[in-house]
């Protein structure tokens, strides 16, 4: 078994869901955060009551759903909003992490198993890691895709990007870049590297 603890990162729009699809494909089992986040804020779940009692109800559809496009926008207007819902949901989003990692290890001991945390350096977790892998664009290619991706404006869209741990920091900081400002082969190519890599590394 790999008995280590592998980090996936990226920015936003820098196609981190690209990596780690091809991870997945490899045979890694992905740990997903953002679908940890999701259920955190399901209508019902102490993590939900928790949110909509500390932001009010104004980002909350009347059936308890998360409006998120206002959310979004919200959280450009007013910065530390992010991190008074991050207070709230870590907790939440970490554990059930953790309890599904010790799961999966009994489950499948021989497995990589890897870690898809969007805001790892955001949230200090680099330090939990043995590895961490960084899925790599630009910062022009960054706003570029997500105005697209989101009918941002350039400005808010750079705003948003203000808002994250730098990338060339997280550049600096990570043990594996994917560049992927690019053609999707290349980028495919070396997380085959990486993985390849990855298995020769000693338990």
């Amino acid at each position: 078994m790999l008995d280590k603890r592998i980090a996936l990162t990226g920015g936003i729009a820098t196609g981190k869901t690209t990596v780690a699809n091809r991870f997945r494909e490899l045979g890694a089992i992905i740990l997903d955060a953002d679908d940890y986040a999701r259920k955190a804020v399901e209508p019902g779940t102490p993590s939900h009551t928790a949110l909509r009692d500390h932001i009010g109800p104004l980002f909350f559809n009347p059936d308890g759903t998360l409006r998120r496009r206002e959310l979004r926008r919200g959280i450009i207007r007013e910065p530390a909003l992010r991190k008074r819902i991050n207070a709230i949901l870590h907790p939440y989003i970490t554990g059930a992490m953790e309890a599904e990692w010790e799961r999966q290890k009994k489950l499948h001991p021989q497995a990589v198993i890897v870690f898809d945390v969007p805001l790892l350096f955001e949230g200090g977790f680099e330090k939990d890691f043995d590895i961490v892998i960084l899925a790599y664009s630009t910062p022009e290619v960054q706003v570029q895709r997500l105005a697209q991706r989101d009918k941002l404006s350039p400005s808010e869209a750079e705003r948003t990007l203000s808002m994250q741990f730098p990338i060339e920091s997280k550049r600096a900081h990570s043990d594996y870049i994917i560049e992927n400002s690019g053609e999707i082969e290349s980028t495919l190519r070396q997380v085959d590297e990486v993985w390849n890599t990855i298995l020769k590394i000693p338990s």
